[in-house]
């Protein structure tokens, strides 16, 4: 009779065990999941334009960002020239065709979003001292549409390419940076 309680005493506590052990496995992974999921966020060009033209007043693009974790996060969002740090590689005539263009960002009502307070420059210019940089917090599987506002610099030359990067950054995830590439090409008119 004792080695029979024995062995019920025995599975009993392994029992236990192997339900403490699948918990503690389920929580764990969960939260290398959730962890991960954090993360992520994805950033699109709407209906894929993200090639344009561009008279005297500048044109627009519009780009979605999602949150496609499950935490809620926020994101800071920039505009980066991309034709000054590239400047080195490019042609002699290709050279004289790239030209910078400042962004600004809106939100989809057409009002102007609020840059952030002692943020860095990014357009790569001596004495530029532009605020292009806002912040956007979305919960987990969220949404929000913006929009990039690129300005005609006066003076443009007709024909001038403009190549710049919307890159989004959150504070979670400091060494994953996402980013769409837009094209502006300056034209003569509207």
């Amino acid at each position: 009779m004792k080695t029979n309680s024995k062995n019920r005493k025995f599975s009993l506590t392994s029992l236990i065990v192997k339900i403490i052990y699948f918990f503690a496995f389920i929580f764990i992974s969960g939260n290398i999941f959730s962890q991960n999921t954090n993360c992520n966020a994805k950033l699109e060009v709407i209906n894929n334009k993200s090639s344009k033209k561009a008279g005297e007043s500048g044109t627009s693009y519009r780009l979605k960002l999602t949150n496609t974790g499950f935490d809620s996060s926020t994101y800071k969002i920039r505009v980066i020239n991309d034709n000054a740090s590239k400047k080195a590689q490019f042609t002699t005539s290709y050279k004289k065709n790239t030209i910078d263009i400042k962004g600004e960002f809106y939100n989809v009502s057409l009002k102007k979003m609020k840059p952030l307070k002692n943020t860095s420059t990014y357009n790569y210019k001596k004495g530029d001292n532009s605020e292009n940089e806002i912040e956007i917090s979305l919960k987990g599987k969220e949404s929000k549409t913006f929009i990039v506002k690129m300005k005609t610099p006066p003076g443009a030359r007709i024909g001038s390419i403009n190549k710049s990067q919307v890159q989004v950054t959150s504070k979670k995830c400091n060494n994953n940076t996402i980013a769409v590439l837009l094209e502006t090409q300056i034209i003569d008119g509207e």
